[in-house]
């Protein structure tokens, strides 16, 4: 098995300097500059965040293919490498001449390679959390901060849903994003919507993510009993009567819990009819293989499956939602690529048909041009193998799929896939892009300002570009 070869105290040297500035309570206490978000009330636009909990083994979704390439990234992959004439052949536009060489994806990834070949998805190459951009050279000779606890699933996926490598934020980078664009006094409850739970990527902005987990009103107060039609009798409207006595309460426990337990109230309400009728969309089943049980492979299918046909039931309901926003951030969790001892066929080929479904579903709906669909993950893998599967990297790749995208064309600078690669530390490819640049791309597109980038993304000005130009 693989170690990563760095000393412990250097690793942790290197780490805390990332994080000297990291004051919790400084980003509490900033003040948020007064920006009003552009064009947020044109058409209607939705962004969809599909995270690969565990960190997704991008490498062997997309492999080199010509002959000197292809044999450099066998022998560095070892066991886990694909066979070359295994994968699917495609041909990007190399608009930014940094990728001339020839790449395959997977066979399992027949719909994203029609969608690549339909210029409807895109590659963003060796993206990950960086505080700056930074060499193998500059690690080794100690001349830059790393992002905290490289390697760390906790912390690198925290840093990539605060979008911040620094981990200095207090709000989630979409939550942030919602505070632009709705501040107060009319903050939109129906901006950030979570399928998958609460989410770091969502928490803490002024109106609380809305979740759900199936095509019916969330569970609220008078799903438990409370309030006078809730089947709660006069007991309900005793508790109702207590809670709306308790708001402007001196105790702030006791009013914020009272507040809470009455937006809830009020959101039902709100939301009352949301589903009637709502279509079930055909496609998204079948995420339940038998032969997969003793894997787990069914449960990760069928999550991925409901989450996307719930987050297109949303959309299809999407003008009942009171004041008919026009903006709107779904959070979908696949879980299971924390691939040590296993390669990651079996996740890679449920996220390519759901993904393929999901799109078809949009075109359905007539909104394949408004919602851009991407992946983000803890950080990429190990090039090379422990023998039965990888351990954690840190730079890899992601995927941006819809209408709006330039699609066809890897964005970014592919890395060398060779043993001891100049693109690499310890085996582990150091990011050529930015999460920052990422993101800040693809929230450009939903409507936020240059000056609104900057203040989304402190960090965005130490790297190349705000717009890694992928979106239309």
């Amino acid at each position: 098995m693989n170690k990563i070869k760095i000393n412990r105290r250097d690793f942790i040297k290197r780490s805390l300097a990332g994080v000297a500035s990291a004051s919790p309570l400084m980003a509490t206490l900033a003040v948020p500059k007064p920006f009003q978000a552009a064009e947020i009330n044109t058409e209607y636009k939705a962004i969809v965040c599909i995270l690969l909990e565990g960190g997704a083994d991008v490498f062997n979704m997309i492999a080199p293919i010509e002959e000197q390439a292809y044999d450099h990234y066998k022998l560095a992959r070892g066991v886990t490498g694909l066979e070359r004439d295994s994968l699917l052949p495609f041909v990007q536009t190399n608009q930014n001449r940094l990728n001339p060489l020839a790449y395959g994806m997977r066979r399992n990834m027949t719909q994203m390679h029609r969608l690549f070949g339909e210029k409807k998805l895109s590659i963003i190459a060796n993206v990950g959390n960086l505080i700056r951009p930074v060499t193998r050279q500059q690690i080794e000779d100690q001349q830059v901060a790393l992002p905290a606890q490289l390697f760390s699933h906790f912390t690198q996926r925290e840093q990539w849903l605060l979008g911040s490598a620094k981990g200095n934020e207090a709000k989630g980078w979409a939550a942030r994003l919602g505070d632009i664009f709705y501040p107060n006094p009319t903050p939109n409850p129906y901006f950030n919507i979570t399928v998958a739970g609460k989410n770091r990527m969502q928490l803490g902005g002024i109106a609380d993510a809305i979740g759900f987990e199936g095509a019916y009103i969330p569970p609220t107060m008078k799903q438990s009993g409370f309030g006078p039609e809730s089947g709660g009798g006069d007991l309900g409207s005793v508790y109702q009567a207590l809670y709306e006595g308790k708001q402007n309460a001196e105790n702030k426990l006791s009013a914020a819990l009272a507040n809470e337990r009455m937006k809830e109230l009020h959101q039902q309400e709100a939301l009352t009819g949301l589903f009637d009728g709502v279509n079930n969309f055909a496609g998204f089943e079948g995420g339940k293989r038998e032969e997969d049980v003793a894997f787990g492979a069914r449960e990760e299918g069928h999550e991925l499956a409901e989450q996307l046909r719930l987050v297109a039931q949303i959309l299809s309901v999407r003008d009942r939602f009171p004041g008919q926003q026009k903006r709107q951030i779904f959070f979908v969790n696949y879980h299971g690529w924390d691939t040590h001892n296993s390669d990651n066929e079996r996740q890679v080929g449920y996220l390519d048909r759901y993904l393929g479904v999901f799109q078809q579903t949009l075109e359905q709906l007539g909104l394949e041009n408004n919602v851009t669909t991407f992946t983000i993950s803890d950080f990429g893998r190990s090039l090379t193998s422990n023998n039965s599967g990888t351990d954690h990297g840190w730079g890899g790749h992601a995927f941006v799929m819809g209408g709006a995208v330039k699609g066809g064309d890897i964005y970014g600078k592919m890395p060398q896939m060779i043993l001891d690669s100049p693109d690499a530390w310890s085996n582990r490819m150091i990011p050529t892009t930015a999460t920052e640049e990422y993101l800040a791309t693809i929230v450009k597109w939903f409507g936020a300002t240059d000056s609104e980038l900057d203040t989304l993304f402190p960090n965005l000005n130490t790297f190349a570009t705000s717009d890694m130009g992928f979106m239309g």
